[in-house]
């Protein structure tokens, strides 16, 4: 059984964009929710930006399964966590529990009053019920398929390396060497990790723990 995990390599990410809007076009994600963002890191001694893809670390261990008091979280084999939203009351408990601050609350409202034609018939993986938790999934409905997440297909400077942790031959493992994950002290093991200018994760970290939930 694969273990899933993504290697993100922030010395070539130019901060476009593309990542977050296939993860939404893909999902469809209500106002305000934003499963993968780019955090902006500036460096003032070298007057540069680095640019962050930040999402759902995926962990071995979540904070938020052991959270949950409806056992609505869990981890399916491969590594992949899930919500199910038919199980979640929307009590904020997972939220309050990743130390990434990943989780968000679906909203009560939608862009439009009336639901597009594209929305009335949207397979289960793109309705995202109002007043439960939700977060990236990894686009797991594409990886049982045999492809990669969206966002890995779409990022044009290919930054994102998706592949199974545990194959000695699989792209991920080649660039897993010299990527660092964040919080690692956490003891949630998260299977996103990455490559990173130095002192970068340090800095990075800093800002997850002083503001988990900032939008950019």
């Amino acid at each position: 059984m694969p273990r899933y995990g993504i290697v993100t390599d922030l010395n070539r990410c130019t901060g476009c964009m593309t990542c977050v809007i296939a993860c939404k076009e893909e999902n469809l994600t209500g106002p305000r929710v934003w499963w993968r963002k780019i955090l902006e890191m500036e460096n003032e001694t070298y007057e540069h930006i680095t640019y962050v893809p930040y999402a759902c670390m995926q962990c071995d261990t979540p904070a938020c399964i052991e959270a949950c008091p409806e056992e609505a979280i869990y981890k399916r084999p491969d590594g992949i966590v899930l919500i199910d939203q038919n199980k979640c009351t929307g009590c904020r408990d997972c939220i309050r529990a990743c130390p990434y601050g990943v989780i968000t609350i679906n909203p009560s409202n939608d862009y439009f009053a009336e639901k597009l034609p594209y929305q009335k018939d949207a397979d289960p993986y793109r309705v995202q019920q109002p007043g439960k938790s939700s977060k990236c999934t990894f686009c797991y409905h594409l990886v049982d398929q045999g492809q990669e997440p969206r966002c890995v297909q779409a990022c044009p400077s290919q930054v994102l390396t998706f592949g199974d942790l545990d194959d000695p031959k699989s792209p991920i493992r080649a660039k897993l060497w010299e990527s660092k994950q964040l919080l690692a002290s956490y003891g949630t093991n998260p299977k996103v990790s990455y490559i990173a200018p130095r002192n970068m994760p340090k800095q990075l970290e800093k800002r997850v723990v002083d503001n988990p939930y900032m939008e950019r």
